[in-house]
C-alpha cells in the first residue's frame, strides 16, 4: 500500500513538474520582443495544445473505466 502511494505520489509530482517547466517556456517565449508579432500563432499552439491534453486526459479516464468495468 505505501509503494502505491509512493508511486502516485512520484506521478503527480512529475507531472506538475512537467506542466509549470512548460508554462515557464511557454511564457517566457510569450513575452519576447521577437514573438509579439507572432502572438496569434503562439497563442494558436497554446490553444491546440490545451485541447490535445484534454483529449488525452478524457481518453486516459475512458480506458480506466472500461479497464475497471472488465476486471
Amino acid at each position: 500500500m505505501i509503494e502505491k502511494i509512493e508511486k502516485s505520489l512520484l506521478e503527480r509530482i512529475g507531472s506538475s513538474v512537467f506542466v509549470s517547466l512548460f508554462l515557464c517556456g511557454l511564457f517566457f517565449t510569450l513575452f519576447q520582443n521577437f514573438t509579439q508579432k507572432y502572438i496569434d500563432q503562439f497563442l494558436g499552439l497554446f490553444g491546440g495544445m490545451c485541447l490535445i491534453f484534454v483529449g488525452l486526459a478524457a481518453m486516459w479516464k475512458i480506458k480506466d473505466a472500461i479497464e475497471k468495468e472488465t476486471s
